[in-house]
């Protein structure tokens, strides 16, 4: 968007006012912005509440050792997984209030 582009559009004009062009100008930009934004995070939340890592390569080399270890421990049998649910059900069963 240009200078003069910019001072054609204030935040006052009404959209209807706007030409075709401007209109596309204004929504690139905006995408531009909130794309920009994201990626500057190097994580998201997703719908669980679960903190994601956009690259592994961001993720501490000794986590992931500690997880390829439990995933060996798990294989091996020497670990148990246990569902998110029934852990819930075992602290509500101890008395906690979930």
């Amino acid at each position: 968007m240009t200078v003069s582009e910019q001072a054609l559009m204030s935040p006052e004009q009404p959209v209807i006012q706007l030409t075709v062009r401007e209109l596309e100008t204004l929504i690139a930009t905006v995408v531009q912005r909130v794309v920009r934004e994201e990626l500057r995070r190097d994580y998201y939340v997703n719908e669980n509440g679960t903190k994601v890592m956009y690259a592994t390569e961001e993720i501490a080399p000794a986590y992931l050792a500690e997880l390829q270890q439990d995933y060996q421990a798990i294989q091996k049998g020497e670990m148990k997984l246990t569902s998110g649910d029934q852990v819930i059900q075992e602290l509500r069963d101890l008395g906690l209030d979930l």
